[in-house]
C-alpha cells in the first residue's frame, strides 16, 4: 500500500500488511518500540538514490564535479564516511 503524504516520507516508504509505516523495509512501530521516541530514521537507499541521480546528471555534462553530503544537515560517523554513491 502506498503512503499518502509522499512529500514528507522517503520514496522507500509504504504501509505494510499490518497497516504500519515501513521505511526501507523497516516497521516504524517496531523501531519505536526497540529504540524509543523521538526517533530519527534515515534510509540509506533514500539518501543514495538522489546522490546517484545528481552524479549522473552532472557527470554527463562535465568531469569536474564531486557530489558530497551536506554535514550541516546531519553529522555522524556513518553519514560522514568516505563511502561513494
Amino acid at each position: 500500500m502506498s503512503v499518502t503524504h509522499t512529500l514528507i516520507y522517503p520514496h522507500t516508504s509504504v504501509h505494510d500488511e499490518a497497516g504500519h509505516l515501513a521505511i526501507g523495509g523497516c516497521d516504524v512501530v517496531e523501531l519505536a518500540a526497540e529504540y524509543g521516541t523521538p526517533l530519527f530514521i534515515y534510509d540509506e537507499q533514500a539518501l543514495r538514490d538522489p546522490c546517484r541521480a545528481y552524479k549522473t546528471a552532472f557527470s554527463s555534462r562535465t568531469e569536474l564535479c564531486e557530489i558530497v553530503y551536506a554535514s550541516k544537515a546531519f553529522s555522524c560517523r556513518a553519514m560522514c564516511s568516505s563511502a561513494t554513491c
